[in-house]
């Protein structure tokens, strides 16, 4: 499997810019240093036009479209995890009982308030990180949530469940860990202050081990687990900046 075709498998999976393609189950982890590139492909195609002027800077406005248009893009992949878990969680339900709440199609209380404090606030964040003209760190967090997700996999390899989950988990070896880190802090670097990268680091790794000991306690992990990471990498970027505004001035 060359390079690209890991590029081409990995936007496949995580987004609708490119066609399904069919992949034996390995392949699927070879994707995974990838991913934060696909983040970034996002993160230009939501925050560029705004930064280049091709579209209103209304911050109102301009959340709204980004917001949406990362529901279009990614098929609402991430947020169906997100709200999933959500009501799984919201349950307390354990066992076999927490799975079947999780796998269950239709969403309940704990989901939908799941859905509105997770959209909503993502709203409000980047209004005001759109208002502030801070187009690299909006596009960097598409970058960050998807280097969570990474991460989330590379702690809990041996809790894969059945499913297509299980195939990215196998492959998250310390070296597509290491990569897709490493791309991810260089991206980091470039796109945000160093104070609200710091702040990003922490509420992600704050997320990541919530996260983690959710699926121990479960006993599992499946994509509902690395949506809601990626969603939550999204949220912490976003906070990031928000929370350090005083401190830089904005």
């Amino acid at each position: 499997m060359n390079p690209f075709s890991g590029l081409l498998l990995a936007l496949s999976f995580l987004t609708r810019l490119v066609p399904g393609r069919a992949a034996r189950a390995e392949q699927f982890g070879a994707t995974l240093p990838w991913f934060p590139v696909v983040g970034a492909v996002l993160g230009a195609l939501l925050a560029g036009p705004f930064a280049l002027g091709l579209l209103p800077r209304s911050p109102w406005i301009a959340a709204w479209l980004v917001l949406l248009g990362n529901l279009w893009l990614t098929r609402g992949l991430h947020w169906d995890g997100w709200a999933d878990l959500s009501d799984a969680w919201g349950s307390r339900a354990t066992g076999d009982r927490f799975w079947q709440i999780l796998k269950d199609s239709r969403t309940g209380a704990f989901g939908s308030m799941g859905l509105f404090a997770g959209m909503s606030g993502q709203l409000l964040l980047l209004h005001h990180c759109l208002g502030w003209g801070l187009y690299p760190a909006v596009g960097y967090s598409f970058v960050f949530g998807r280097c969570l997700a990474v991460g989330l996999m590379a702690l809990n390899r041996n809790l894969s469940r059945p499913g297509l989950g299980s195939a990215f988990l196998a492959g998250a070896t310390p070296l597509r860990l290491g990569t897709a880190t490493a791309l991810t802090l260089g991206l980091g670097l470039w796109a945000m202050p160093s104070p609200s990268l710091a702040a990003a680091l922490l509420l992600g790794i704050l997320g990541l081990s919530e996260l983690s000991v959710l699926a121990r306690r479960h006993g599992g992990l499946n994509g509902d687990f690395l949506g809601c990471a990626i969603v939550w990498g999204e949220l912490s970027v976003l906070l990031g900046m928000v929370l350090t505004s005083g401190v830089l001035g904005f």
